[in-house]
């Protein structure tokens, strides 16, 4: 079958080649229409559920409403956990399904619930679902710039009811959220006096100016075959300015008594203000007015974003002068991912053709490679495009990481032919073009089995990270599936058309002096005209030569290497100087394996040791000799310098995720919670005018409270900035990211200030919407009652300051009843004694001290509330709030405490809430004495034990203690690669036995895998790297890879064995070193080709870079060790089969002589 396909390749060379463009042709298309992000989508699977209860406490919002919602969401089919959060005025409940579960069904099926829960709750109240959008769909931040004397008020205004709906009409956008600057609105500011004065009821006052505020309709009437609509004008401010409409409020008419109008004017003052607000937004020290720009679920953002940048464009000639001046721009980020690894990408591709040159000294054959390999690569984006699979980190790092493996079944046979070329052009070239053909259809035949093996058990290999959950699974499965497509693809070009490209390239040239100098000429015009205008900025970059002289040089080497390949012979191995350069170093050693086994096969096993040791540590590694030596009675750890040699690997420590380097930092430290939002404000922007000192910080935006958004379910006195970092070539020498967050943190921990954990924007929105933190890890605690959570979250807090591996600084608790309260308690049988009701005397509190909207004006395409308060004067004097006179029904006038008692006490700042439990949260950072998985185990137990011995005493109730944060991923996953990794590596195993079905040479093909693992780890411990999933997801790669040269080895020296005569242990070994002689250039070309295309990936530095380096990390150490499995395939091959010759077994090589030698006899009698 194989022969067949080459056969047909070969001969229909224009239906490969027409074919071929085509492919290229779409794959190019398909890289246009891959969608393009920095990470995948790694945040849960979710639905919020916004509700608004204007003034609310957080108690009533977590009594009346969120703990019903979340009783009732608990029943959604498919949901995992409910989790609520109340705060003052709101509630978000957050519904988190399985990853399985389509995103629009569970909307449909949260909407659905909603509407049985919805009779249960306030009237007035009415759940809402949060646009469809995930974590991640945070992808713009802009503020506006106004011009001269515009104030925040028109500027928010201009956000709200222009610049956010214009914006909102883009396509892909769910949502513009606003932040910042004051909603303005109409402030009847009421004054007790005059409504004692005149004997009205507050509530007369609301009555009347909602009666004020009505349009109606009266159908139609017909005159004079005419149709008129009738219509019955009343909304306050239809048509007017803002004066005329504060006129409109003032003469209201409240009640009239003998003819004489008493109107709002007689009893308040009318005025245009601030509404209350609970967030706001500081741009490097200024207050500021922007907006938020949310992707919807599924959307390209890189197209979004691209979209929206041009609305603003169009939009910015209407505003008066406004700019609108984008801060966080995702764009930025996306594209110097995508750029990290495209360079790396086309580095590989420059070294690839490079080694190919330098091996085989032929530039035609290394055109063939440069010809297959982006053709592999377009084939993959085709692959993605019709999967689903978008372009990012980790996607385009699956194709990177692969580089090295598509090449290598190229090269194999590419070399095959090249090698069965050169000996045939050696021997006359017998039979002319069409033995020329044979040759080459059976050169590849001979390696396309061994190949296609070898490929199988690297794509097999990646099978089982499919298998990941959670976050892991939504991060690294574009890896495994762009890595699949691009082996099978390379594989595919491998066996289809690289023997089509071999005919057409790889022939001995003997040109006339005019065709080479003609070819020359040409390639020094093609040099000089690439140069100019496509090379030109990066050869003069790189050579730091002007144009002029750059423009030579390519001409010249364009002029060189035309001569060369007019000219250039296929050259057998012997006469290639690099080939024998290999052959020299390999052939003495190999001799010296198959002759002295054990030796040899110490070095790796020396190797294993210490790679063993490097993993869980030397001294773990070498316990069982320090026992065997103490039973002799001595002491291995009084030998000079052993200490020291064993505790050079401790082991390896366990992290959580590697994080993309975003190029910012998301600062978000924790203040009291009984801090005003006027304190709030006042630290924020006193902490942003201090990070913008910082050289490296470009832009500071900092944020308090909220944005009106569902997806920011944020406390007001919780700070959020965004540190936006200046390009690397703008800092200071010896400057890390990390250094400059320490800073960050060092000049904005102020008094009250609790440091902030190391967080970028993507990483903490994915950390809070995950876990409900706003740090890494924390530990919650489950209690049934709000007073005892408060204690137990203060004693649990205690506690961790003292664990060495717990930064103490960071500790964090939830402070559950930090907010100081003024709290009414109506004496119902007094309020009844004067006509008024619970609700008639909370309706003072609400409205008079708290104010309340009590409508809203129609002023065109603007809305604005009028709200009804008393005036400042009795709101800023708290302690005389009880003797506020109110008038009631009764027509009497009594102060405020005669009918309710006032007292103040502590509640709850914000309520949280799992599963319908209430829940407080410790959060801390790692000391770094340990890794993170570590640090939790060793917190979690210490904590445990302090329980029960009774150092840590919580009040009586139940209390639970769970460690949550990011890191659940990570031990999720590790629980996965236990049974993963050992599924990967029997496969392996499986794929080899069914190659040779031979199972003691499966084992000794297998045996390079253990080996090439050991070098990983050996690798990772040198660079101090901790382990985490994507180092893991590394080892997966290198599993696939390690044994590809011993499936390639081991094939050719079965052939070799099954052609020879075997008699004895010397034809045996005679056998394996011609074997092993023949197939080292095409397994040290691979092996090379690996470890220089991964180069690039590891000395990147650009955004991304660290993502590719953690795993590509363990495939080069493994690579680097893998030339040792070049020896022990043959040495263990050759011990096997000695083995059972010399035991007496029977065995196919040797069977045929003797039966051979039987038949002559028989001839001969």
């Amino acid at each position: 079958m194989i022969k067949i396909i080459l056969d047909f390749c070969i001969r229909e060379r224009l239906l490969i080649l027409l074919a071929s463009v085509v492919l290229i042709a779409y794959g190019w298309y398909s890289t246009q229409q891959v969608p393009l992000d920095a990470i995948p989508n790694v945040g849960e699977n979710q639905v919020i559920v916004l509700t608004e209860w204007t003034g609310r406490s957080p108690k009533d919002m977590e009594d009346q409403i969120t703990y019903p919602l979340s009783i009732a969401l608990q029943a959604v089919p498919g949901s995992k956990s409910v989790r609520g959060k109340s705060m003052f005025g709101f509630s978000f409940v957050q519904v988190t399904f399985d990853d399985e579960v389509d995103f629009y069904w569970a909307r449909s099926r949260v909407a659905e619930q909603l509407t049985t829960v919805t009779g249960s709750l306030p009237d007035g109240v009415t759940p809402t679902l949060a646009p469809d959008a995930t974590a991640l769909g945070q992808i713009y931040y802009y503020v506006l710039k106004p011009p001269e004397g515009m104030d925040l008020a028109e500027l928010r205004s201009k956000q709200d009811f222009f610049i956010k709906y214009s914006l909102q009409s883009v396509d892909g956008v769910a949502e513009v959220a606003s932040i910042g600057g004051y909603v303005q609105q109409y402030q009847i500011e009421v004054d007790p006096d005059k409504l004692r004065y005149h004997n009205i009821p507050l509530n007369q006052v609301i009555d009347a100016v909602k009666a004020s505020n009505i349009d109606v309709g009266a159908k139609t009437v017909e005159s004079n075959g005419m149709e008129f609509i009738v219509r019955g004008k009343g909304f306050i401010g239809s048509g007017k300015s803002e004066p005329e409409t504060i006129e409109q409020i003032t003469r209201t008419v409240v009640v009239t008594r003998e003819g004489v109008p008493i109107r709002v004017g007689d009893l308040a003052q009318v005025q245009t203000g601030p509404a209350f607000r609970r967030g706001a937004l500081d741009w490097n020290g200024q207050e500021a007015v922007g907006g938020v720009v949310v992707m919807r679920y599924g959307e390209n953002p890189r197209d979004v974003i691209k979209r929206v940048k041009s609305k603003i464009a169009s939009l910015e000639t209407e505003l008066g002068g406004i700019k609108i001046q984008g801060i966080y721009d995702r764009t930025f980020l996306i594209d110097e991912t995508v750029s990290t690894l495209s360079d790396a990408l086309f580095h590989e591709t420059l070294i690839t053709i490079a080694v190919m040159v330098l091996f085989l000294l032929h530039v035609r054959a290394s055109i063939i490679i440069a010809i297959t390999l982006p053709m592999a690569v377009l084939m993959a984006f085709i692959a993605m495009n019709f999967f689903g699979v978008d372009a990012n980190i980790m996607s385009l790092a699956g194709i990177a990481i692969a580089i090295g493996t598509m090449v290598d079944m190229g090269i194999i046979i590419l070399e095959n032919i090249y090698d069965g070329l050169a000996e045939w052009e050696a021997e006359g070239s017998p039979g002319g073009p069409r033995r020329r053909l044979v040759v080459i259809r059976e050169a590849a035949a001979e390696v396309v089995p061994a190949v296609i093996t070898a490929v199988s058990t690297t794509i097999v290999s990646f099978l089982p990270v499919f298998f990941l959950t959670g976050r892991d699974h939504r991060l690294f499965a574009p890896l495994a599936w762009t890595k699949t497509f691009a082996l099978t693809s390379s594989l595919i070009v491998a066996v289809i058309v690289v023997p089509m490209l071999c005919r057409v390239f790889l022939k001995s040239s003997r040109p006339s002096y005019l065709k080479t100098m003609s070819a020359a000429v040409g390639g020094g015009v093609l040099g000089a005209v690439l140069c100019l205008f496509v090379w030109g900025t990066h050869i003069t970059f790189w050579t730091s030569l002007s144009l002029l002289w750059s423009t030579v040089a390519s001409a010249i080497v364009g002029f060189a290497i035309g001569w060369w390949m007019t000219r250039e012979k296929i050259r057998p191995m012997e006469e290639n100087p690099v080939s024998r350069f290999v052959l020299w170093i390999y052939a003495g050693r190999l001799r010296l394996a198959l002759n002295r086994k054990l030796l040899m096969l110490s070095f790796p096993m020396m190797i294993f040791v210490v790679g063993l040791g490097a993993w869980i540590g030397l001294p773990t590694v070498l316990r069982p000799a320090e026992t065997v030596v103490t039973w002799l009675g001595a002491d291995l750890n009084d030998v000079p310098g052993y200490v020291d040699l064993k505790h050079t690997f401790t082991g390896l420590k366990t992290d959580d995720w590697i994080a993309l380097d975003e190029g910012s930092w998301f600062y978000m430290p924790s203040l009291y919670p009984a801090a005003s939002f006027s304190q709030a404000m006042e630290v924020l922007q006193t902490q942003d005018v201090l990070i913008k000192k910082i050289p490296e910080v470009e832009n500071v935006l900092g944020k308090i409270g909220r944005i009106d958004s569902a997806l920011d379910p944020a406390p007001a006195a919780m700070v959020e900035t965004y540190v936006m970092l200046k390009p690397r070539d703008q800092w200071r020498p010896g400057m890390t990211e990390r250094k400059i967050w320490d800073e960050v943190n060092a000049v904005a921990t102020l008094p009250g200030v609790t440091p902030a954990s190391a967080l970028q924007p993507i990483e903490g929105r994915v950390v809070m919407l995950q876990s409900g933190i706003k740090a890494s890890m924390a530990i919650r605690v489950y209690g049934d009652d709000l007073k005892g959570l408060a204690k137990a979250s203060l004693t649990v807090a205690e506690h961790l300051k003292t664990h060495h591996y717990v930064n103490a600084g960071t500790v964090s608790p939830d402070i559950v009843m930090g907010k100081p309260y003024y709290e009414f308690d109506v004496d119902r049988e007094e309020a009844a004694r004067y006509g008024m009701t619970t609700m008639m005397v909370n309706q003072v509190v609400a409205a008079g001290l708290g104010g309340v909207d009590v409508t809203t004006t129609v002023e065109g395409r603007e809305r604005y509330p009028i709200q009804i308060r008393y005036e400042r004067s009795v709101r800023e004097k708290i302690d005389e709030l009880g003797h506020v006179s109110v008038v009631t029904h009764t027509s009497d006038v009594v102060p405020l405490n005669r009918l309710a008692q006032v007292t103040t006490t502590w509640g709850p700042g914000a309520i949280n809430s799992e599963d319908a439990r209430l829940v407080a949260h410790v959060s801390f950072s790692p000391s770094g004495g340990a890794g993170d998985l570590e640090t939790v185990a060793a917190v979690m137990d210490s904590l445990r034990t302090a329980r029960e011995n009774g150092d840590m005493e919580f009040p009586a109730g139940n209390f639970e203690l769970q460690a949550v944060g990011s890191f659940q991923n990570q031990i999720e996953a590790n629980q996965r690669l236990m049974w993963i990794v050992p599924t990967v590596i029997l496969v392996n195993l499986l794929l080899h036995y069914l190659h040779f079905r031979n199972f003691p040479i499966s084992l000794v093909v297998f045996s390079g895998i253990p080996f090439a693992a050991a070098g990983g780890m050996i690798a990772v411990a040198v660079m101090g790297v901790d382990m985490n999933t994507a180092m893991w997801v590394g080892f997966i790669a290198l599993f696939g890879l390690a044994a590809d040269d011993g499936i390639v080895m081991a094939t050719y020296m079965r052939e070799t064995l099954n052609r020879r005569t075997i008699r004895n242990v010397e034809d045996i070994r005679n056998a394996i070193y011609d074997a092993g002689l023949k197939r080292i250039r095409p397994c040290t070309m691979t092996t090379v080709t690996t470890l220089f295309a991964l180069l690039p990936v590891l000395l990147s530095t650009g955004r991304g870079a660290d993502v590719a380096r953690a795993m590509a990390l363990p495939v080069f150490g493994g690579m680097l060790i893998e030339p040792f499995t070049t020896f022990i395939v043959p040495t263990l091959y050759c011990a096997y089969v000695e083995f059972k010759m010399r035991a007496g077994f029977q065995d196919g090589y040797w069977e045929k002589t003797d039966e051979a030698e039987t038949d002559l006899g028989g001839v001969a009698a």
